[in-house]
């Protein structure tokens, strides 16, 4: 195998680790394990709210909200694609409203790398479509 085969497949194989660890910290619910994989001036936008979120602290608290928002939410993942510097993470979410309203929906991550660390999370959310017939 050629020094630069190794090296793609090395590539591929790191930026899916880290993409599936990410996607495992955020199944565990925990935000500090999340936060782990930012780097300090990370940055944050939910599609169709114009807020960014700016800053690992800031972040931080949106996390723990979008987490707590949703109890029992759950990412089952769909598909997996990146490089050295992105990854893009589809998923089916579920989750229980506080009133107890059940919750379906797709969401597609796009993950902006430096370094081996997240500097940009875009999340991209429609409500689930019943399959068609």
């Amino acid at each position: 195998m050629s020094s630069s085969a190794a090296a793609k497949m090395s590539s591929a194989s790191s930026w899916r680790d880290l993409a599936e660890r990410y996607n495992a910290a955020w199944n565990a619910h925990d935000v500090a394990a999340i936060m782990a994989f930012h780097v300090d001036d990370t940055s944050y936008q939910r599609h169709g709210n114009p807020k960014v979120y700016k800053g690992k602290d800031v972040v931080a608290e949106q996390f723990g909200k979008d987490i707590s928002g949703l109890p029992g939410i759950k990412f089952e993942p769909v598909s997996l694609h990146g490089s050295d510097d992105h990854f893009v993470s589809e998923s089916i979410i579920t989750a229980t409203k506080p009133d107890g309203t059940p919750v379906v929906m797709e969401l597609v991550d796009v993950i902006t790398l430096g370094d081996g660390k997240v500097v940009h999370k875009s999340s991209y959310f429609v409500p689930s479509r019943p399959p068609k017939a």
